[in-house]
């Protein structure tokens, strides 16, 4: 509202200028269109990246626990370390190791998130600028201003409006724009489309190390049973059309942990990354599997909000779990995205 008072002040000439003024002109209107939904773009980058700080602090809060946990266990050299100790001992320095790789992977995506907070503060600074500048020169040749804009971006810089950058293409045509990472350089923006193959790639089915969502129900349990869990795949056999996979929970150096004899048609391939020009995205309102936050174990959901662009990569999804609710309703809940499949009856 401020902003816009402004720009309505400037369009009306000053009282001074009224008798000499030929045409009214007007300032700022340009920016003040495209500028109209950046409060609700950076909101959304901030949420993100306090949502990214909590995850941080219960990360590391975890680790730290463990890793002194594992201080006091017997060294695995000791003599009187026995073979429970050193597998205990093994198994907290795994988890310890993975605590540390999803804290750099969360770090990564916080400081790419800060790139395009700024890259959209620098676009909105430059777009005003640029639209101010007819007005500071038409004071300064009447002589109304008497000041030096001090404070105005160059004009050859790509913010003022010389090279636009893809943050700024983004912002001018309303629409999301994938930055290409988040230390990628600004670049030139071309009218000319790249040629798109419609010839559509046959999916690579999931390789050992690989992780999936596997219903060990039905192996495990009752016929029919619905028991998703992350696992890992251990092999694949496509001349028995099945899967061989562990308990993702159950993971270890050794292989020691229960492996699932499970048919094809059960298991179902889990993002390989988050790369926007490899996955794919749920428009809201899809049936979906996801990690349920903080377990490793898949429920059926229903996508509220679709995985928004941060840079080159997707972030989180907004799910609503099935019996998820109480008095007030369902929670609406943040999920990553390499946690959502596809629900199997839906695909």
């Amino acid at each position: 509202a401020g902003l816009r008072g402004s720009a309505a002040q400037l369009r009306r000439p000053p009282a001074t200028m009224a008798s000499t003024a030929v045409n009214p002109l007007t300032y700022l209107e340009k920016y003040v269109e495209v500028s109209s939904s950046l409060p609700v773009e950076l909101q959304r980058v901030v949420h993100t990246i306090k949502d990214i700080d909590e995850r941080l602090v219960t990360l590391k809060n975890e680790t730290k626990e463990r890793v002194d946990a594992c201080l006091a266990m017997p060294s695995a050299s000791s003599r009187q370390a026995s073979a429970d100790d050193i597998d205990a001992t093994n198994k907290a320095r795994h988890e310890i190791e993975k605590n540390h790789a999803d804290i750099i992977q969360l770090s990564t995506e916080k400081v790419r998130l800060a790139h395009i907070a700024m890259e959209m503060i620098q676009f909105n600074i430059g777009a005003l600028d640029k639209e101010l500048n007819p007005f500071t020169q038409e004071m300064k040749e009447r002589n109304e201003a008497g000041f030096e804009d001090e404070f105005a971006v160059d004009a050859d810089t790509p913010a003022a409006g010389g090279a636009l950058d893809p943050m700024t293409m983004a912002f001018m045509s309303g629409h999301d724009f994938d930055l290409g990472g988040g230390n990628a350089p600004s670049m030139q923006y071309s009218h000319q489309q790249p040629k798109k193959s419609h010839k559509k790639k046959a999916p690579v089915p999931p390789q050992p190390g690989e992780r999936v969502a596997a219903n060990i129900g039905e192996v495990s349990g009752d016929p029919g049973a619905q028991e998703w869990i992350v696992a890992v795949v251990v092999a694949h056999k496509p001349e028995e059309g099945a899967y061989e996979v562990m308990d993702a929970d159950e993971e270890s150096d050794d292989g020691s942990g229960q492996v699932y004899h499970i048919p094809e048609d059960l298991v179902i391939a889990m993002p390989r990354s988050a790369l926007c020009r490899e996955g794919q995205n749920f428009h809201p309102g899809t049936v979906v599997l996801a990690v349920y936050p903080m377990t490793t174990t898949f429920y059926r959901a229903v996508v509220v909000q679709s995985a928004r662009k941060l840079g080159s990569e997707y972030g989180d999804f907004l799910l609503e779990f099935e019996d998820d609710g109480d008095a007030d309703g369902l929670p609406q809940r943040p999920v990553p995205y390499m946690h959502v499949v596809k629900h199997p009856q839906y695909r």
